[in-house]
This record gives C-alpha cells, structure tokens and sequence, in this order.
C-alpha cells in the first residue's frame, strides 16, 4: 500500500481526499483506515520510505576520509546522491511537499544541512588550513554558497521530472566538472573580503 501511495502522490501530490486516496490506491476507505487511521500517518510511512530509508550514511562517512583527495570525495558523495534523490518518485513527492506540508522538507534538510553541509564546511576548511572557528558571518556565507552548489544537483531532477527536459543520462562527467568549479571557487575564496 505505501509503495501504491508513492506513486499515487509523486503523481497527484498530497491534497487528496482519503476517498480519492483509497481509491487510487484500490482499497476501500475502512481498510485504508484500519492501516492508516490518518491521511498524515500515510504520508509519514512515504517520507521515511522515499527519504529517510534511501539516505546512505555511508556517503558522510566517504565524506570524512582524509586519506582521499577532497575533489574525489566530493565527486563520489555526489554520484551516489544523485543516483538516490533523481528519481521521478523523489523529486516530485519532495516538490509536493514543499508546497503542502513544508514540515517534512524542513525535516530531510536539515539532516542534510547537519550531516552533508556540516562536513563538506568543515573538510574545506581542513583544506585550507584554517586553524581558528568561522566567524558567525563566514559560517553563513559558507552555508549559502554550500546550499547553492547541493541544490544544483537537485535541480537537474526538477528539469527532468517536473520540466520534461533533458539531462545527461551519465551525470558523472558533469558532477567531476561542477565539483572542479566549486573547489576551484571555494578554495581560492579570499576570506577577508568583505560583503
């Protein structure tokens, strides 16, 4: 049922009466009840199957291992992020989401803000050899420039499954390219100029 659900609201979105869902799924509305007593424990169960039992911890940890070259970490973190989140299912029912109940994208991102961005932050500035903390300020400007470089792998999803636009079928090339521009940017970044 929750693997009907997905689909069902990958491609309807959430504002679906329970009547409406029970029928899309091809129960009736009691048996839909008797598994799901509300339409928010039925979205529950689909955000911990489409999110939270896709996320691979094992990429943080690949993140972390200074034996490798940061590019090639980086290169590898998000091959298998983006083998994960691009697909149809993901990227529509987060898209939903976002419009319909925001709590559960707050939720995904900030484990991605605390497990992803945290690391990547604190891996760079490794690399840079920065001894002392950020700044509140610089700890920002590095949070945001983080969000835009992650989102933009997340949008060649929105292109794919929301526009109907083409993208690349083999997305490494393009992720070693983005990575290479990125580190090149945040690497060589002057941190005393000022904004």
């Amino acid at each position: 049922m929750v693997e009907r659900a997905i689909a069902l609201f990958a491609e309807k979105g959430f504002a679906l009466t329970t009547r409406e869902l029970a029928k899309g799924l091809q129960v009736t509305q009691p048996l839909l009840y008797r598994y799901f007593p509300s339409k928010q424990l039925l979205i529950e169960q689909v955000y911990k199957q489409v999110f939270m039992n896709r996320w691979d911890p094992g990429l943080e940890l690949q993140l972390k291992d200074r034996s490798r070259p940061l590019k090639e970490r980086l290169i590898d973190y998000f091959i298998g992020y983006t083998e994960t989140i691009l697909s149809s299912e993901w990227v529509r029912i987060f898209l939903y989401a976002g419009l319909q109940d925001p709590s559960l994208n707050q939720r995904y991102l900030q484990r991605l803000h605390q497990d992803t961005f945290v690391v990547i932050n604190e891996e760079l500035r490794h690399q840079r050899q920065f001894t002392q903390p950020p700044t509140e300020h610089e700890l920002a400007v590095e949070m945001e420039v983080l969000w835009g470089f992650h989102s933009s792998f997340f949008y060649l999803g929105v292109r794919k499954w929301v526009y109907q636009m083409p993208v690349p079928e083999d997305l490494s090339e393009l992720i070693t390219h983005r990575v290479n521009a990125f580190l090149e940017g945040a690497l060589h970044y002057d941190q005393d100029l000022t904004p």
